[in-house]
């Protein structure tokens, strides 16, 4: 349960904040960045781009929290979602996710869905319970701001026996190109 919590938590806010500054993200992708991946890009309808806050990945790090994605690809220095289904019913759902580990602890945080509605970042924890991860705030240069929800820092803060993580902290920054 308490893996399943923080993976919910840090599931967007990594894939969000780009767990890429924290741990080496894999190379293969089905969410590919040049040419080469056509059939790969077809597929899709377009994907999120997600990367971390400097001062997050600092944090993850000094924790010893190491961030991979899953089924994801790279789009320079970020960490890329395929996005499925219909984004015009107000919900953009990704497939791929990340997994945070800390020692022998693994969280997978996966199956992202933005709710456009809600302004809110959902995902499956540990493959089973969805949970919302990040809330949606404003546009930077960057993307938009992913920031940690009560029950994604309560998680985070428990499962890592830490209170580094506060409701409202920016983890990183999505942002989505629909095609």
């Amino acid at each position: 349960m308490r893996n399943r919590m923080i993976a919910a938590a840090l599931a967007f806010g990594m894939a969000v904040a780009g767990g890429v500054a924290v741990a080496t993200p894999a190379t293969a992708s089905p969410v590919p960045a040049t040419a080469s991946g056509k059939a790969w890009g077809n597929f899709f309808k377009g994907r999120t781009d997600l990367t971390l806050d400097p001062a997050a990945a600092a944090a993850l790090t000094s924790l010893g929290v190491k961030v991979k994605p899953v089924f994801a690809g790279r789009t320079g220095s970020a960490i890329s979602f395929g996005i499925v289904g219909d984004p015009a019913d107000g919900t953009i759902e990704h497939v791929g996710g990340l997994v945070l580990q800390a020692g022998h602890t693994r969280l997978y945080l996966t199956g992202y869905t933005i709710d456009l509605n809600r302004g809110v970042l959902s995902g499956l924890v540990n493959f089973r319970q969805r949970a919302d991860l990040f809330t949606i705030g404003a546009a930077t240069p960057q993307g938009v701001t992913l920031a940690l929800t009560p029950g994604a820092a309560s998680v985070l803060n428990s499962t890592f026996g830490v209170a580094a993580f506060t409701p409202g902290l920016v983890i990183g920054y999505g942002n989505p190109v629909l095609r």
